[in-house]
């Protein structure tokens, strides 16, 4: 019985240590020090912090009780040079489209890819960002799960430099949902429409005759690769395509400049009969 209390005794220290160790890291030891019996109360419940699906510490939940409390730095002094590193296992192509959209929609649109590998299973993306705003982490996984992505873990290698370890596994970008069987105008595209095919097995394009469209059509799979492209190199006023099967996206643009087609499309998606 000695021997069992003794044995958990070291395990609860452990696992405070590895708790300790993740709070340090995301707030340095300057300010751990400065500020450990706030720290102590904030995180007595050491248990909660830990996942219950793997036993490892819930940086996010970490991360989110130190923002609430002011502890979590997002802020710098003066801009600095911040390295990102997301890590995956599968679906690579579709998973730097959604860290793309995802960091646009909290306002990162500029940043620099210094590398990108696969080796052992994982898919490796570092960038680099110029900035004097950290990503927050909490705001940034909530984009993430949009597009059904999940933030397993988040640490840091430095002070400038972080690492994002995100199951994509069922990773979808962010595009249109248009009802089957009705017609949809959209407006003038800023970007190429990217649309969802669903069980539609036709779609139909028109434009404005005031427009003068020269169609790119890219039917894409789940994890972005091209299905099938068709391109057509004189003015087009309407469009009718089957969807391959296998198909998960169709993305629509002019092969010259959206601006051939600034009064927009109508789309129709035909479902099976």
């Amino acid at each position: 019985m000695v021997k069992f209390f003794i044995i958990f005794l070291l395990f609860c220290a452990s696992l405070f240590a590895n708790l300790q160790e993740a709070i340090e890291s995301f707030v340095s030891q300057k300010v751990y020090a400065k500020q450990e019996n706030l720290i102590k109360v904030l995180f007595r419940d050491s248990n909660s912090f830990y996942k219950v699906s793997d036993g490892n510490v819930d940086s996010l939940k970490v991360i989110k009780t130190l923002e609430d409390n002011g502890l979590f730095k997002l802020f710098y002094d003066k801009p600095i040079s911040l390295t990102v590193k997301f890590v995956t296992k599968k679906n690579a192509l579709i998973f730097m489209k959604v860290i793309s959209q995802s960091l646009e929609s909290i306002g990162y649109n500029y940043f620099l890819t210094t590398r990108a590998t696969k080796s052992d299973g994982k898919f490796v993306w570092i960038i680099n960002l110029h900035t004097k705003h950290l990503i927050n982490p909490t705001l940034f996984a909530k984009e993430l799960s949009k597009h059904r992505c999940i933030v397993d873990n988040v640490s840091k290698d430095d002070t400038n430099s972080w690492i994002y370890e995100i199951n994509s596994d069922n990773a979808r970008l962010e595009a249109r949902n248009i009802d089957l069987d009705d017609t949809v105008k959209l407006k003038k595209p800023i970007e190429p429409y990217l649309i969802y095919t669903k069980n539609a097995v036709k779609v139909k394009f028109k434009t404005s005759f005031s427009d003068h469209w020269y169609p790119s059509i890219v039917f894409l799979d789940r994890a972005l690769h091209v299905v099938s492209q068709t391109k057509i190199d004189e003015r087009t006023y309407v469009l009718k395509l089957d969807i391959p099967p296998n198909s998960a996206y169709v993305k629509v643009r002019d092969i010259y400049s959206l601006d051939n087609i600034k009064h927009g499309l109508s789309v129709y998606l035909q479902s099976k009969e």
